[in-house]
């Protein structure tokens, strides 16, 4: 189960941004991992980004993996708009994360009864930015439109879902009793 939002552009400074669930290699549970990469080319006469070209270059990717409480705090983030911070070290790596709400203007058509015409009128939506900045100088940034946030916040929730679960399941099997349907965890 994955999210995937690849953001390129013709300045060739965007990201792909893959948000997916995996087994922690230790416990076996469920853990959020999110991997992103640095645009490598734009093809300006089919409006394309291309990011293969980075896949080996360590300084072009990145790879994290949250855990529950993480998870839950990027959710709490998400729904009330504030912003979190954290913080990884692993081996070498020194990586910080950032999520920002941001109020983006869109431009809308709303009908005006009064003219019997639309006119052109601006919108705040309630966004969101990720920033990941690994070892100090490489910096991995992801606009979310209001409906990627949603779509994120979704999946981390089932995430969250399936951790539970798989405690109650490894917690019932101590006991030998199967699970029922009476043992899930709605969200």
């Amino acid at each position: 189960m994955s999210l995937q939002i690849y953001k390129p552009n013709k300045s060739n400074s965007g990201f792909a941004f893959s948000f997916s669930m995996g087994n922690d290699r230790k416990s076996g549970e469920p853990v959020l991992y999110v991997s992103a990469i640095a645009q490598h080319s734009w093809d300006a006469q089919k409006r394309l980004g291309s990011f293969l070209e980075n896949k080996e270059l360590p300084e072009k990717n990145i790879s994290l993996k949250f855990n529950e409480f993480e998870c839950g705090a990027i959710v709490n983030c998400l729904r009330n708009r504030f912003e979190y911070n954290t913080f990884h070290k692993f081996e070498d790596n020194k990586t910080t994360i950032k999520f920002s709400p941001w109020d983006k203007s869109s431009k809308i058509q709303k009908f005006n009864p009064a003219k019997k015409a639309y006119e052109e009128t601006t919108q705040t939506l309630p966004a969101f930015g990720i920033t990941i900045t690994k070892n100090g100088n490489h910096t991995f940034k992801l606009p979310l439109e209001p409906g990627e946030g949603e779509c994120l916040r979704t999946l981390i929730l089932t995430i969250l879902q399936y951790i539970y679960r798989h405690r109650i399941e490894k917690s019932r099997r101590k006991e030998d009793r199967p699970v029922s349907d009476q043992d899930s965890c709605p969200i």
